[in-house]
């Protein structure tokens, strides 16, 4: 077991003085989402395999989504690629906005398509549950993916129940007459 020297003693002998920085903009907060940690062979990697689907040409018709929405899945599980909304977007030649048009039945939308966005949408939204369940991926990321791509939400349920001062009474009579015994007149 090694003691660890006090900052006196790092500094009479010459030792560097590192202080961590904690709290509110410190850099333990998220170590593995502060900075950039990636290699030269991870951007290489990262790149080419995105530089791969840049180069298809778009998928067309409902057939064409789907085979490319295979390909797309197939590809990443055997080249142990994460498979994110960006990269699915990507391969099929097509933005994120557009994707979501389709999902949500907008232009471009067939039942079809709307139908085959969804089932690749909850294949991604399993796979980060899964690997955040592992401890595979930061649960702040998988928190935001979830949020912005998965329509997850952070919510709480209140019921509100009306409460009548003057009880069941449903006789405007008989409200009358309570309403008068309980005026004060002046």
């Amino acid at each position: 077991m090694t003691q660890q020297k006090t900052k006196k003693e790092l500094v009479e002998t010459g030792e560097k003085v590192v202080r961590r920085k904690r709290g509110r903009g410190g850099t333990e907060n998220f170590p593995s989402t502060i900075g950039s940690s990636a290699k030269k062979e991870d951007i290489q990697r990262i790149g080419t395999n995105l530089l791969y689907w840049y180069k298809m040409p778009k998928a067309v018709t409902d057939e064409e989504i789907q085979d490319r929405l295979l390909h797309f899945f197939e590809r990443c599980i055997t080249n142990g690629e994460l498979m994110t909304v960006e990269k699915m977007s990507l391969a099929l030649g097509y933005d994120r906005k557009t994707i979501w048009s389709w999902e949500t039945g907008g232009e471009g939308s067939t039942p079809a398509r709307r139908n085959l966005i969804k089932k690749a949408k909850e294949i991604l939204a399993s796979f980060d549950a899964e690997m955040v369940s592992e401890g595979k991926i930061n649960p702040v990321t998988y928190i935001f993916r979830a949020k912005n791509y998965f329509g997850m939400k952070d919510q709480q349920e209140y019921v509100l129940t009306p409460n009548n001062p003057l009880g069941d009474i449903k006789d405007s009579t008989e409200i009358r007459q309570r309403l008068s015994e309980g005026v004060i007149d002046e």
